[in-house]
């Protein structure tokens, strides 16, 4: 079985902290369940609303990997995962929404925006 990259809570003595590893991200429904404190039907639901509303594709957004016994698990990439960090409404989820923008808005490089404007005639 391959090592995949996952974001998971990690307990530490009196509080949870995130733990987003570097990498590509790939996470199963009971991850996602356990990362955002939902039940699986919300969960299903949530990312078929995704699909429907044309937000992510499933043959961009998922793939199977073959588990032991000859099960096959499917896995949501890490666009998914944001996605479904801003579609749910559990106290994770806004933990989640939290942290991630607070991890962008940190690493964030300022940039300029340089427009010009140009006024005439057309010939």
């Amino acid at each position: 079985m391959e090592k995949r990259n996952i974001i998971e809570w990690s307990e530490y003595s009196e509080y949870r902290e995130l733990t987003i590893p570097r990498g590509e991200i790939w996470m199963s429904e009971s991850e996602l369940v356990d990362l955002f404190g939902v039940f699986i039907p919300k969960l299903r639901n949530t990312i078929k609303t995704l699909y429907k509303e044309e937000l992510v594709r499933p043959y961009e957004a998922e793939r199977n990997i073959k588990q032991q016994q000859g099960l096959y698990i499917t896995l949501y990439n890490m666009e998914v995962v944001l996605l479904l960090a801003f579609h749910l409404n559990s106290y994770q989820a806004r933990a989640v929404r939290r942290e991630l923008t607070e991890r962008i808005s940190r690493n964030h490089k300022p940039f300029e925006v340089i427009l010009t404007a140009t006024t005439g005639t057309a010939n």
